[in-house]
């Protein structure tokens, strides 16, 4: 029984990066803003892109302290690339955050 619970959480984690990977891509694709969607409330200007999904949706941007479901994961001999998430769109939106994050006026140093 423990073997198919592990499968039916793997398959879930996958089907949630695709349905995650399309709504960014239709997101980008149509410009869509957070208040169009009704996120305007959940975003923050600086917000990082979480980089890593855990088994049951979790996330993690890659700063900071590893969440402990990440660490059990690494005891159980997962590793850190089991998790992360791979989505071009995902991938674009991050460099764009840091790049941003770098270039805010109190970031920068004169």
């Amino acid at each position: 029984m423990p073997e198919l619970e592990k499968e039916i959480e793997e398959v879930t984690r996958r089907e949630r990066i695709n349905a995650i990977n399309t709504c960014r891509e239709l997101i980008q694709k149509f410009d869509l803003q957070p208040a169009e969607i009704g996120l305007k409330k959940l975003m923050r200007k600086g917000a990082m892109i979480p980089k890593f999904m855990g088994p049951k949706g979790e996330t993690w941007t890659g700063r900071g302290r590893k969440p402990i479901w990440l660490q059990q994961a690494e005891l159980e001999g997962k590793s850190l690339e089991d998790f992360r998430i791979t989505s071009p769109v995902a991938m674009e939106e991050d460099e764009e955050a840091r790049l941003e994050e770098l270039t805010r006026p109190d970031n920068v140093k004169a």
